[in-house]
């Protein structure tokens, strides 16, 4: 912001043009003019409010860099430590994981093992049950031809 500083010459012209005494007029020009110096800033006290400015922000600066590592170290740790826990997590899970694989994969084995069998004795059982079917049909055959034989014995004996 630019102070403008005031024109005495005018100011007191002003002031006899209005009516006021020259005394008067003089001695309010130096008045207004003591104030304006009083209240203006010099450019010694900006250049000392900038430089206060400036080390506040290189302070700010300084303590956000800090905040900033001490904030990140934290994390890092915190993730490094996360990561361990996963790691180990991961590992644990992979190893039940792993067994119980074995595990079913033995059980199946076990499992078509016997299908084998069983498919196996269904088929002798097959071939069993065929037999004797077989079997069946020739002793039905020797059977009718033993009556056969009875009963034309029988008749013969009876009417002989």
């Amino acid at each position: 912001m630019t102070l403008a500083m005031m024109n005495t010459h005018k100011a007191f012209k002003a002031l006899q043009l209005a009516g006021v005494s020259d005394q008067q007029a003089e001695a309010m020009v130096e008045i207004f003019t003591e104030m304006q110096q009083d209240n203006a800033l010099s450019r010694a006290d900006l250049m000392k409010a900038g430089e206060g400015i400036t080390g506040s922000i290189k302070e700010l600066d300084v303590r956000l860099t800090g905040a900033i590592k001490e904030l990140d170290d934290r994390l890092s740790g915190a993730i490094r430590k996360l990561d361990d826990r996963l790691s180990g997590a991961i590992r644990e899970l992979n190893v039940r994981l792993t067994g119980a694989i074995k595990d079913l994969d033995f059980r199946l084995s076990g499992a078509i093992k016997d299908i084998d069998e069983l498919k196996a004795d269904v088929k002798q059982l097959k071939a069993d049950v065929a037999a004797l079917k077989t079997d069946m049909r020739w002793i039905k055959r020797l059977l009718m031809v033993m009556t056969t034989t009875m009963v034309i014995a029988a008749i013969k004996y009876i009417f002989s």
